[in-house]
């Protein structure tokens, strides 16, 4: 029966204990006698502290005439660790090609089994190594399942400190979080999977520590609640180095975006067109990250270098930063930083090159400082309605609308957009916070005219209480231009005029001064503008208008409702639009006062002014038949027709009343022929359908 050394023995000092024990085992070990050899020790401990390492229910056994050699079995029913790796339960170690050879003390091949820990339960291959002489002692485990994947390592302990390195393949991301918790915080609002590979190696020795870790990821995916910070199959590679020194940590990393794309907020980084690197050293103080060198380069979008400061936790916050942008190139710098912003408005789709460089301030994590110089900018957009071509600019913005800030300028040798087309242009100005100011006039070329600004600025842009001051005039523009433009019926003339007082505030954008356009031979003045809501998805406007001396003859010959000569003045009073259709105004249409020119009327003008007073059957008829068919045209003296919208209902009537109706079209001389409408109220939908349909009429124009 092997010899037991019972727990009381282990009462006693440890010194004492130590020094029994050894003697009594080389006694054993060493005596001559078989009687007296001993082929297996057994160590029962009931509770034992070293270095700060408990353990309870402890036994251990050294087998020394095995047929493979020496071999040990350490059991214990408790052992408490240090954090994180805390208690193990159930802890066994089997060991074979133990060596036991003062100085040096060995186990080639173990196992290691426990239940606990971070990782709930602990397998893996061990092998060990003491040497009493040095004091040195080095662990080596593999096979260890960790995190979903598999680990290896190796621990060295001396006199002057200890060292560890090891790696991991294939470990799912989520369960290395949870499992680096103690260490390294994750904000809990982010949500990523995947796997990764990892590499690490770490140090201290006689008061200093260092570490370095490799992270290299081929699936990684990551969301937050708001999904403004997205991550989707990233391919990328993390190095991390760190040493200790008096005030925290010297610290050093890089990272590398190889594959997948990134989205936080409005930017978009698609690592597989624009490989990114990333690389920075400064200092970790607590919760405060200072980088001193900051560099971020991405191929053929982006080099720019600088430095920050940065709040970690679990809410991390830039605290302050500087970024000199050498280059940022387009037409990567539009997909990444500007498509996303601008994907619901027209601009969403633009094909651009040129070249940007400047400098972006960060406080608390906002921008409060921006630089940027633009060099031969082109933009084309996919349906080619919008279109500049050798941009360059110089903006110089700060987020304090007391700052004192360079002017900036933007300027363009040509320029389409909406059908409208113009020529070189440059705008100066100074903006600062969320508006803007001209600080000299500017003029527009469209066409062959020009909108000439005298003065324009903003204030509070994209909020609530946003301001815009406008002041302008037009060089005369050919209506012909504008109109195919627009899509609208051809007109002669030109639009011209001024427009003294733009202004936009409460949501409301109303124009002082008149709005003119020399149309068809004569004058439209348009004012009183208000629009309501502009940017809304309801907008209402509100304006009176005038005209003056139209040419009928030129009108007629826009819209095919038949000839008419003479000349018309009209007045629309109290016009408003919702959502760009009538809801409701006061309007005349008379002939022009004094009007001395010859006026003639066609058949087919005849039955579409007919028709809209409701009459147009009859006078069809009648000028089928009879003698009246034997007529093209007819004199007449004077047209006027009213309509007043309410409620959907047109009020209708004319020059003056005739019996049970009244005058549309007065005729003169012979054959005469006068127009008389008997419609009073007319739905506004049945009116512009019967004004269509006029238009739109087979019969043949006279």
């Amino acid at each position: 029966m092997p010899p037991r050394v019972h727990s009381r023995w282990l009462r006693r000092p440890w010194p004492w204990r130590c020094a029994l024990l050894t003697a009594w085992t080389c006694a054993l070990l060493f005596s001559g006698s078989d009687a007296f050899a001993i082929s297996r020790i057994v160590l029962e401990v009931a509770e034992v502290t070293v270095a700060g390492i408990s353990a309870g229910g402890v036994s251990a056994t050294l087998d020394l005439r095995g047929k493979g050699g020496a071999s040990g079995e350490v059991r214990a029913m408790l052992v408490d660790l240090p954090k994180p790796i805390g208690t193990l339960r159930s802890v066994r170690v089997d060991c074979s090609g133990v060596i036991v050879r003062e100085p040096t003390f060995e186990c080639r091949d173990g196992r290691l089994s426990a239940q606990g820990g971070p990782t709930g339960t602990l397998s893996m291959h061990v092998s060990t190594h003491y040497d009493s002489a040095s004091q040195q002692a080095r662990v080596e485990a593999s096979e260890l399942p960790v995190a979903g994947g598999m680990a290896e390592f190796t621990a060295r302990l001396d006199r002057a400190g200890w060292s560890f390195d090891g790696a991991g393949q294939a470990l799912d991301l989520e369960q290395l979080r949870r499992l680096l918790a103690p260490w390294m915080r994750v904000p809990d609002t982010l949500t990523f999977t995947g796997h990764a590979d990892v590499e690490g190696e770490a140090a201290s020795r006689e008061g200093a520590f260092a570490f370095h870790a490799w992270l290299r990821t081929a699936d990684f995916n990551l969301t937050n609640p708001e999904s403004t910070l997205v991550a989707e199959n990233v391919t990328a590679a993390v190095r991390l180095a760190a040493e200790r020194n008096p005030e925290g940590f010297t610290v050093e990393g890089r990272l590398d975006g190889l594959a997948g794309q990134a989205l936080a907020g409005p930017v978009l980084l698609d690592f597989g067109a624009n490989p990114l690197r990333l690389e920075s050293r400064g200092r970790l103080a607590g919760e405060v990250l200072t980088l001193d060198d900051l560099t971020l380069f991405q191929r053929n979008l982006s080099d720019v270098h600088g430095h920050a400061v940065v709040q970690l936790g679990n809410q991390p916050r830039i605290t302050r930063a500087h970024l000199d942008i050498a280059s940022l190139l387009f037409p990567a710098a539009y997909t990444s930083y500007l498509q996303i912003a601008l994907a619901t408005t027209d601009f969403g789709r633009l094909t651009t090159t040129g070249l940007a460089r400047g400098t972006v301030d960060v406080s608390d994590n906002a921008v409060t400082k921006a630089q940027l110089q633009i060099s031969d900018l082109a933009m084309t957009d996919a349906d080619g309605t919008f279109a500049m071509s050798d941009v360059h600019a110089g903006i110089n913005w700060a987020a304090d609308e007391t700052a004192d800030v360079m002017p900036s300028y933007i300027s363009w040798s040509r320029a389409r957009a909406y059908g409208l087309t113009g020529g070189a242009a440059r705008l100066d100005f100074r903006t600062r916070g969320m508006g803007f100011e001209l600080t000299q006039p500017a003029r527009l070329p469209v066409f062959d005219g020009a909108v000439v600004v005298n003065a324009l600025s903003a204030r509070s842009l994209g909020g609530a209480g946003a301001e815009v001051n406008f002041d302008a005039q037009i060089e005369p523009i050919s209506m012909p231009l504008l109109c195919r433009a627009f899509g609208w019926p051809e007109m002669s003339g030109q639009l011209s005029g001024r427009i003294p007082g733009l202004n936009f505030r409460n949501n409301v954008l109303s124009i002082e001064g008149d709005v003119v356009a020399s149309v068809f031979d004569g004058t439209i003045v348009g004012r009183n503008f208000r629009l309501q809501d502009p940017f809304g998805p309801w907008p209402r406007l509100f304006a009176d208008v005038t005209a003056r001396r139209l040419d009928l003859a030129l009108v007629t010959r826009t819209f095919p409702i038949g000839s008419i000569s003479g000349r018309l003045d009209a007045d629309i009073q109290h016009l408003e639009l919702f959502n760009w259709s009538p809801v409701a105004f006061d309007a005349r249409l008379y002939s022009t006062p004094g009007d001395r020119s010859r006026k003639v009327i066609s058949q087919k003008a005849i039955t579409s002014i007919s028709n809209v007073g409701g009459g147009g059957g009859a006078v069809a008829a009648a000028l089928q038949s009879g003698v009246l068919r034997f007529f093209d045209d007819f004199r007449y003296d004077a047209i006027g027709i009213t309509c007043r919208l309410e409620n959907e209902v047109c009020l209708m009537g004319g020059i003056e009343p005739a019996g049970m109706g009244y005058y549309m079209v007065r005729g003169r001389g012979l054959p005469r022929i006068d127009i008389i409408g008997n419609q009073g109220r007319v739905a506004w939908p049945q009116l512009v359908a019967q004004i269509v349909a006029a238009m739109r009429s087979n019969a043949v124009i006279r």
